[in-house]
């Protein structure tokens, strides 16, 4: 540093001409030492009038005091510097700026060598997570770690903060975690939560600390209050534990753990359990996710869904797939691929969640061992194989064993019309087990071969740069021989049984039509004639459409020319009308005599609000099987979403429908999860 005197004398030196030019009297003192102390870049401070006491080595700077030291700088209107030890006294309107973070406070008292001191009704901002803390007294102990008096933390921009955690004491690392004694959550200014202690993160990003509650209220389990943990395990790991409580139902644990790992490796674990003390019954689910990809090595992949009560998803779920859901299903898989095949090991587990059925009628396949020949060029074919031993099993009705052979020719050619040709040999044979009942004998074989022949083309007209339409015409047959009753007659397992004697000509037709903006418009027919089939040799017509914009429109109907009936009916469309759509399908089945209707509405006025109701209505006896309301509402520093699902009337258990409304907070910076079930 320069010394006393050279400080002095040019402060003496100065142009006092060009100071009265600019009508400021401005002292400027350069202080152009390099402070060495664990290497810290030079300061340098610049003031409008400098003193300097020569007994206690103090420099006094007084109107616009400013401190530059590398990247970091420190304003306030005036500052007292301690030559020997470093140390600067700021008051009034301290600014200490650096590349991540700014504190203001009124006073501090800071070292310049280690960067620690202590801030007085100060603030700190961290740019890169958000975060705002605030205090009576703010100790500065390291790079990014602070202890703080009469704490407040929030990540809204607002001086008066939507939410915030105040507490007696606090220390927080940013960019990591914060600790809060005699802390109480505050939405404006109305204390919501108190907590003796409190951990959580200070980050944008993932962090272990506990996250947001959950709030919500049933009528039949009364309210409800959800409390998650975060674990940041390691940076491809982390875990997740939940407390639930329904104030007359009683408790339940949660546990989710998920991993991404070198290899291609990636799972998702969750266990669940409830005590529910007013029924006197446990309920638990199981869902598991494994993968394994590989392309040259073994890899595989299971998930895995299990329940102990098959009401669970109707009793806990928010989720309306699955409330509404007839079946769950499990399965997995071991798969080893070679030059242009594969190996493969698989089971598949079903569970039937309709109330009141003890018993399945649903073939597991417990397993199946498989090889698969993918299709590759012989000569002028292609050659294709598909190969597979099973195990089927179920609590009712026939179970057994099948081995399926079906290895496939395939040919094609031409140009505006291809002909495509198909023949494949079938050899398969079952091992049936409680059969008798059924009239199925144990042991049965049964040979087929089929053979398919299609023509197809395209056939476009542009009848100007606005409209194209395009034809698409195909013609096939597809034959499959006459077989003796007896080897066909097999209990339905999958698809392999659906195999019948067939000498049927099929016929589509597909037309489409096209804008500058693309295809507006597909329509599709189908039908065909089986010869064997003497009585009632036409299937059901077929037709399908399909209009994407402006109001997106898909359908499909079937109509059986013999009964002179529509027998399935499925359509959807979507109606947008400025922030609002509104939503509308139906799912009719003659032959299973159902009918549902899918009815919904959505209003997004913003990015920040957006709502959506769903009805689901059985028109066949069941009415109303499910109804929602979600609202979600998103501000700069936080998030809420409302759920609202009325739960209709459980006839097999004789209980009431039920009202349940869920709150869920997302607030930046803490992390949430939102209630799953």
């Amino acid at each position: 540093m320069k010394s006393k005197e050279n400080a002095a004398n040019s402060i003496r030196h100065m142009n006092l001409k060009s100071l009265c030019a600019c009508m400021l009297f401005t002292v400027c003192c350069l202080l152009s030492a390099v402070y060495c102390f664990a290497e810290e870049p030079p300061a340098f401070i610049t003031s409008d009038s400098l003193k300097y006491e020569k007994s206690t080595s103090i420099y006094t700077a007084k109107g616009s005091v400013l401190v530059e030291q590398g990247e970091a700088i420190m304003m306030a209107d005036e500052m007292k510097y301690d030559e020997k030890t470093s140390n600067v006294f700021p008051e009034g309107n301290v600014v200490y700026d650096t590349p991540d973070m700014v504190l203001k406070a009124e006073k501090a008292e800071f070292n310049l060598n280690t960067k620690k001191g202590t801030f007085y009704n100060a603030e700190i901002f961290s740019k890169k997570e958000k975060f705002r803390v605030s205090g009576a007294e703010i100790e500065k102990r390291g790079e990014k770690e602070y202890f703080i008096k009469k704490a407040l933390v929030t990540t809204c921009e607002n001086p008066s903060p939507e939410w915030c955690i105040k507490g007696r004491t606090a220390d927080i690392i940013i960019g990591d975690r914060f600790r809060a004694r005699d802390a109480t959550f505050h939405v404006k200014d109305f204390p919501i939560l108190y907590t003796p202690y409190l951990l959580g993160p200070a980050l944008t990003e993932r962090k272990t600390g506990l996250l947001t509650p959950v709030f919500g209220y049933s009528q039949s389990k009364g309210f409800y209050y959800r409390q998650p943990f975060f674990w940041a395990i390691d940076e491809d790991k982390d875990a997740t534990f939940i407390v639930d409580w329904y104030s007359r139902a009683g408790l339940g644990e949660g546990a989710e753990y998920r991993y991404v790992t070198p290899g291609n490796v990636e799972g998702k674990h969750w266990l669940y359990h409830f005590h529910d003390k007013k029924a006197g019954s446990d309920f638990y689910e199981l869902k598991s996710i494994h993968s394994k990809r590989s392309k040259e090595g073994l890899s595989g992949y299971w998930n895995i869904n299990l329940l102990n009560e098959k009401n669970f998803y109707k009793e806990f779920s928010l989720r309306r797939d699955e409330r509404v859901n007839r079946f769950l299903e499990s399965t997995a898989e071991l798969t080893l691929p070679s030059d242009g095949s594969r190996l493969y090991l698989m089971s598949q587990y079903i569970i039937d969640l309709k109330e009141g059925s003890r018993h399945s009628a649903v073939a597991q396949r417990l397993p199946e061992f498989g090889y698969v020949v993918n299709p590759a060029r012989v000569g002028p074919v292609i050659f294709s194989m598909t190969s597979s031993a099973s195990n089927f099993e179920r609590e009712k009705g026939v179970s057994g064993q099948r081995l399926d052979i079906y290895p496939k020719i395939s040919h094609s050619f031409g140009d505006k019309i291809i002909l495509s040709q198909n023949l494949g040999l079938r050899e398969t044979m079952y091992s049936l087990h409680r059969n008798e009942a059924e009239g199925f004998k144990s042991s049965v074989h049964r040979d087929i071969f089929d053979y398919n022949i299609t023509a197809s083309g395209r056939l476009v007209k542009k009848h100007s740069e606005n409209f194209t339409h395009g034809i698409e015409p195909s013609l096939g047959y597809t034959f499959i021989p006459w077989v003796k009753k007896d080897r066909t007659n097999v209990p339905l397992f999958d698809s392999t049984e659906l195999y019948t004697k067939q000498s049927t000509i099929g016929m589509s037709l597909t037309n489409r039509l096209l804008d500058k903006k693309g295809e507006f418009l597909t329509v599709s027919v189908s039908e065909s004639y089986n010869t064997y089939e003497r009585d009632v040799p036409l299937s059901p017509l077929s037709v399908s459409a399909f209009i994407p914009r402006p109001v997106p429109i898909n359908a499909d109907a079937s109509y059986n020319h013999y009964n002179d009936r529509i027998e399935t009916l499925n359509s959807s469309v979507t109606i947008p009308i400025k922030k609002f759509s509104f939503f509308f399908g139906e799912r009719y089945n003659q032959p299973n005599k159902t009918m549902f209707y899918d009815i919904g509405a959505g209003y997004a006025h913003s990015k920040n609000l957006s709502a959506e109701v769903k009805l689901w209505y059985d028109a066949k006896g069941g009415g109303m099987r499910d109804s929602s309301f979600i609202m979600k509402y998103l501000q700069q520093c936080w998030g809420m979403t409302i759920t609202v699902n009325r739960k209709p009337p459980d006839e097999v258990n004789s209980k009431p429908s039920e009202l349940r409304v869920f709150v869920a907070f997302d607030l930046l910076g803490l992390g949430s999860y939102s209630a799953r079930k």
